[in-house]
């Protein structure tokens, strides 16, 4: 069998290699959160009930190509304003992408291929990023010191006590068009507990804050990167049906090596999503010694969900899938109406 210098056999496309590629020259190549939502079971009539018998995927860092045929289309339908569109998503062979952390079946059985109605969740913009620069007084923490190679920030424990949180705070930044906030985390020295981290949005206090609390056994990695990918809205997908399942269905998950934890989500009395951001708050726990958690890539997002529709080719290089945008907003309407 012969292969060319680059490792590939010939009249085969390395679509890993071709995303990469152009990823550095253009923004159709790019990663995207794979998302399923929860499986709900169905009683002996068949129909849906509110028990969760298998829990969302939320799966980030998935190569992929887009190639938009219709991004936007503006459309009146009779429950409003809609956006609409359709486009294909290229992305790497099944068996490749079952190699990437987090898709790997040997730790995450719930993934076994991508399903139609699945949905490749995009970033159309950012709307704020916070900055990785430490000259000024944004950052701030009891017992941290911070530093900044220009990527990323350092924020190093001082191990006095076994519980510390740190705080970004911001200039007053309009974030209402933003829908899902994503951030990475890792740490060195030891693997300490994500305890929660909180948005805080016009007026200090927890009555203005919304709070995200990871499961009590999720702890930041010190190897690899751990993503943060979760929904920036209230009544996140699967919660906002009958009532009756807003208790049975998480507000959001975060995966690390294949295995979720469950993230809940709660708004003080008083967070209204059109005041501007404040600030960030990250809390952790572990070992009364020093230890570092780092920090990138914090960004509030406006998403495009785009849901597989239909598989147009699969073969053993790479996979297209047709998707449609189904819905989405109008931020000037988002704004009038809440």
């Amino acid at each position: 069998m012969v292969y060319n210098s680059g490792g590939v056999k010939p009249g085969h496309l390395n679509m890993g290699r071709v995303i990469r590629n152009l990823s550095h020259v253009t923004d159709q190549s790019r990663k995207m959160t794979y998302h399923r939502p929860p499986i709900f079971g169905r009683d002996a009539y068949g129909v849906e009930t509110t028990s969760v018998i298998t829990e969302e995927i939320l799966l980030p860092e998935l190569p992929a190509l887009m190639r938009p045929a219709l991004t936007k289309s503006y459309r009146l339908e009779r429950a409003g304003q809609n956006i609409v569109g359709a486009a294909a998503v290229y992305t790497e062979n099944l068996k490749t992408i079952k190699g990437i952390a987090n898709f790997d079946q040997d730790n995450n059985t719930n993934f076994n291929e991508i399903e139609g109605w699945d949905r490749f969740i995009d970033v159309d913009r950012h709307i704020y990023t916070m900055p990785t620069d430490v000259t000024s007084s944004a950052w701030a923490g009891t017992d941290w010191t911070f530093t900044s190679d220009g990527e990323k920030i350092s924020a190093i424990h001082g191990g006095v006590d076994l519980t510390g949180a740190f705080v970004f705070t911001a200039t007053g930044t309009n974030t209402l068009e933003a829908d899902r906030v994503r951030f990475q985390v890792k740490a060195s020295g030891s693997e300490p507990r994500l305890v929660d981290f909180q948005l805080n949005h016009g007026t200090a206090g927890a009555a203005y804050t919304l709070t995200y609390t990871p499961s009590s056994s999720l702890t930041i990695p010190t190897g690899s990167w751990l993503t943060v990918d979760v929904p920036f809205v209230i009544g996140v997908e699967g919660t906002s049906g009958p009532t009756s399942r807003t208790d049975n269905v998480s507000g959001s998950s975060i995966y690390r090596h294949g295995a979720r934890y469950n993230v809940g989500v709660v708004a003080g009395a008083s967070f209204d999503f059109e005041s501007d951001f404040r600030t960030f708050t990250l809390t952790t726990s572990g070992a009364a010694a020093a230890y570092t958690i780092y920090i990138k890539g914090m960004h509030y997002n406006k998403t495009i969900n785009w849901h597989v529709h239909s598989l147009r080719e699969y073969n053993s290089d790479y996979m297209v899938f047709n998707c449609v945008r189904v819905r989405g907003k109008r931020d000037s309407r988002r704004r009038a109406y809440g």
